[in-house]
């Protein structure tokens, strides 16, 4: 079975594309399940009658915008399926067998924990949308290969490696990442944990993508230095992985602030990311210096796929 976990916010529209392409599906035993961000935009009422119609779907109804992380949490708390499809409200199937072949993709290989797909332009399906990985787009789109992390707008997750990899009771997704750079974390607590994240061609996620997400907005650019003090506290071992994704990863943020006029923005992330760091490391999650050395490894190793 496999749960689809989609979480929306004031998109109704785009909303209605993403649960038709899902109820098309032809895989025998799937649910949607979704979490409204309070929206006013019409959502709401949708996401009644949709759930009055459709026995397949459930809607759960926040009061407040909770952000991607805790939202799809929440949503994940009642999955039933052994797979757990994480979508963005703004994406789309495009073929009516794509569930089906997301889930024989965890048949071949056994100790996959999360499977990344292709994700492209929902308007121009050859162009890519975004590329979270470390190979070169134009050579390993087309190849299967196991990489470091993945997109989290289509991804697929094995019930039992987010199980082990959870960073508390019911938290899959760390809760204050809000929706930046939550992908790193759950990366690197599948390896520790003995899991493999892979990416795979074998279905493309059409994606509109979003303001936040494709042009570095004040609230972006706000949220990812934030983020930085939250994995470096939460999962992050020191001195292993800082000079790459503290010190590194801040300084590319400062001259990207510098060059959108986001810098007031930036620094406001990083000053909110001093007690974060604090307060993620409470939780005893980090990971160990090997794990972060293989996480390195399979980053270098990605460079060299090619179709």
């Amino acid at each position: 079975m496999i749960s689809v976990i989609i979480i929306t916010r004031n998109r109704v529209a785009y909303l209605k594309e993403c649960v038709d392409s899902i109820l098309m599906q032809d895989h025998p035993d799937f649910e949607i399940l979704i979490g409204d961000n309070g929206s006013t935009d019409g959502t709401i009422e949708y996401l009644q009658e949709l759930s009055r119609n459709e026995p397949q779907v459930s809607a759960t109804f926040n009061a407040e915008n909770l952000g991607s992380c805790l939202g799809r949490n929440l949503l994940l708390q009642q999955a039933k399926g052994e797979l757990w499809f994480i979508i963005d409200d703004d994406a789309t199937l495009q073929f009516k067998d794509d569930l089906r072949k997301a889930a024989l993709e965890f048949d071949k290989h056994p100790k996959a924990g999360a499977i990344g797909f292709t994700v492209v332009n929902a308007n121009d399906p050859k162009t890519l949308n975004l590329w979270m990985y470390q190979a070169k787009p134009e050579l390993a789109r087309n190849k299967e290969f196991r990489s470091a992390q993945f997109a989290s707008c289509a991804v697929c997750f094995r019930r039992e490696a987010m199980q082990d990899a959870k960073f508390a009771t019911g938290e899959y997704f760390v809760n204050s990442f809000f929706y930046s750079w939550d992908e790193f974390p759950i990366a690197w607590r599948l390896l520790e944990t003995g899991w493999e994240c892979w990416y795979s061609p074998s279905i493309a996620v059409r994606h509109y993508g979003s303001a936040t997400i494709d042009t570095p907005t004040a609230h972006r650019v706000n949220l990812d230095a934030k983020s930085v003090g939250q994995f470096a506290g939460l999962i992050l071992p020191f001195p292993y992985g800082w000079w790459k994704y503290v010190i590194h990863l801040s300084l590319w943020m400062l001259k990207r602030a510098w060059r959108t006029n986001t810098i007031s923005a930036c620094l406001s992330g990083f000053l909110q990311g001093v007690p974060a760091f604090f307060s993620e490391r409470r939780k005893h999650i980090k990971v160990r210096p090997t794990t972060v050395k293989a996480f390195i490894a399979l980053v270098e190793a990605e460079r060299s796929v090619k179709s």
